[in-house]
């Protein structure tokens, strides 16, 4: 998905209290054992996720709770959870092939003259240069945006290779409450509603997209993805756990998202990418809490 001024994947999840650990847990199926380590083998930051999910069953304990019923629950939100993951890893690489694929911008004829010229800017002028468009987004007050930037910065002797940056990650802390805050929660909340509240199901999950249009979220995630598992309390209310994933890469724009400081720095940041001096990666955040 296409940033302002980068992308972002994410994972977030908050802690559900000291009873849980009391409570009588159920064995895990063989079946769904092997789909835990596979999917944290592959991405470790499922397992904030999984173990959120597994606590928050326990932590809403009902008179249907059984090792079936567990088990169940717990199958249909991994089995989700693969299918999406397949689907964000699918993502990545086509925005890996498509960034490889325009390594040889600087010969496209139709692009400016000034565009050509910041895609053949050699390595060390061209980071500096993005370093100082850091700082810049720092000052605006846009920290995470920043944080992102500087995970995609390929070093100078893997340019050009098979190098990834390692997927960033947050989990139950400032940045995963920014992101699973209100304007998310709207995109997921009527599903919740129809499908829990409504539908009076009492566990389940499902898998969204959402579209951040301003601030601080617009600059470093923009456009995501999210998965969300639930279980409902004896309030009436539900846990929920939500995986949030954006794909940090950049388009060019030649209108400038109608603000030419913003529509500069993309450009420049897919001038960068262009020639292989940054990378697109994964970003994935976690949270989990009552609603």
């Amino acid at each position: 998905m296409k940033k302002f001024l980068l992308g972002i994947t994410l994972l977030v999840c908050l802690g559900f209290g000291t009873n849980v650990e009391a409570q009588e847990r159920y064995e895990i199926s063989e079946n769904n054992t092997n789909l835990i380590e596979e999917l944290t083998s592959e991405e470790p930051a499922n397992s904030d996720y999984i173990n959120n999910t597994i606590d928050m069953y326990y932590e809403v304990p009902s008179e249907n709770d059984s090792s079936e019923d567990f088990n169940s629950f717990l199958n249909s939100v991994l089995v989700e959870l693969k299918n999406y993951d397949n689907k964000q890893d699918e993502k990545l690489e086509n925005q890996l092939e498509t960034a490889e694929e325009n390594v040889d911008l600087s010969l496209n004829s139709n692009l400016p003259k000034t565009s050509r010229a910041l895609v053949a800017t050699p390595y060390d002028l061209a980071l500096t240069a993005y370093v100082t468009g850091i700082k810049l987004v720092e000052r605006r007050g846009h920290w995470q945006t920043a944080n992102y930037m500087r995970r995609a910065i390929v070093p100078a002797n893997r340019v050009n290779t098979a190098y990834t940056p390692a997927t960033y990650y947050n989990t139950n802390d400032t940045w995963a409450r920014m992101v699973d805050s209100e304007d998310l929660m709207r995109s997921y909340y009527g599903r919740l509603k129809a499908e829990a509240f409504r539908g009076g199901r009492a566990s389940g999950s499902f898998t969204g997209v959402h579209r951040f249009t301003s601030g601080h979220l617009l600059t470093a995630l923009r456009g995501v993805s999210y998965t969300v598992s639930y279980k409902r309390q004896a309030n009436g209310y539900y846990y929920t756990t939500v995986k949030v994933t954006d794909i940090f890469d950049f388009a060019w724009e030649p209108n400038g998202y109608n603000d030419f400081a913003v529509g500069f720095g993309n450009n420049y940041c897919y001038a960068m990418q262009s020639r292989g001096y940054i990378k697109p990666y994964k970003i994935e955040i976690v949270r989990s809490m009552s609603r």
